[in-house]
């Protein structure tokens, strides 16, 4: 099982994406193993990380918008906690939990994202428009479930 946060920093109808660059320190930052940094590396994935064991999803959000992004002063949501379920690439015939915690993220009016060094590319992309096969690590799949409204509580 997978327990991760991904950030949505928003402008207009696009959101923020990035290419990891060839970095070791992806290791540190996002649990990122060289194998999987290497394999994912030219396609688009969203501001993320696995939590920390005892971590508090709204801690790892900040430390994705502070630490990978490098924008101090955002604003963030609430954590929306989504649950996947599919078949393990790494063990056949396993079922493989992933619990996402996703949050909007607001920079504040004035301030840009400049591309971090272990990113290769940073830039803002209309997930309407952006095909599956762009993303990276099934970053597809949760763009696409958090662009599904949720039905309104009774």
């Amino acid at each position: 099982m997978c327990v991760s946060a991904f950030l949505f920093v928003r402008r207009g109808g696009k959101i923020l994406l990035g290419r990891y660059a060839d970095d070791p320190r992806w290791e540190e930052l996002a649990g990122l193993n060289d194998e999987w940094r290497r394999m994912h590396a030219g396609r688009w994935t969203l501001p993320a990380r696995q939590l920390r064991f005892g971590e508090d999803p709204r801690e790892a959000a900040r430390q994705i918008g502070e630490t990978i992004l490098q924008v101090p002063g955002m604003t963030y949501s609430e954590p929306r906690a989504e649950v996947d379920l599919y078949d393990s690439r790494r063990s056949s015939g396993q079922q493989h939990y992933d619990i996402w915690f996703l949050f909007d993220a607001a920079m504040q009016k004035g301030t840009e994202a400049a591309r971090p060094p272990w990113y290769a590319d940073l830039a803002w992309k209309d997930p309407a428009t952006l095909a599956p096969a762009e993303y990276a690590r099934g970053h597809e799949d949760v763009v696409a479930r958090w662009r599904t409204k949720r039905p309104a509580k009774a």
